[in-house]
């Protein structure tokens, strides 16, 4: 399987506490893959939701900056940043520049809620 990022279909997260965040599995279970790779964009002022899941994260940081925020620390994040985010561990991004923060999120089969 070979596609570009621009053919698929981008989602404007919805829910509390989540603002201006879209998102697009690049790759997940239907390629056959035992997770999801994802790419989230946030817009300037924009933030994921506060909350912690039963899944692991590993991001990558491609373009802009911003923080992320996990457990009670807070991390400065811009392009070339990685983080790796622990099951059940409370975690956050949020935009704190001018421009978009994208930014890449793998994790495991277990889920894919945000």
């Amino acid at each position: 399987m070979v596609r570009h990022e621009s053919e698929i279909t981008e989602a404007v997260l919805q829910g509390d506490n989540i603002k201006d965040v879209k998102k697009r599995i690049l790759i997940g279970p239907k390629d056959g893959l035992d997770g999801f790779f994802r790419v989230f964009t946030v817009s300037p002022g924009g933030h994921t939701p506060h909350h912690k899941h039963n899944w692991w994260h590993a991001n990558y940081i491609l373009e802009g900056k911003g923080k992320i925020i996990i457990g009670d620390k807070e991390y400065p994040i811009k392009k070339g940043s990685v983080a790796y985010i622990k099951n059940n561990m409370m975690h956050q991004f949020v935009n704190t520049g001018n421009t978009d923060l994208k930014l890449i999120c793998l994790v495991s089969g277990d889920g894919d809620s945000y």
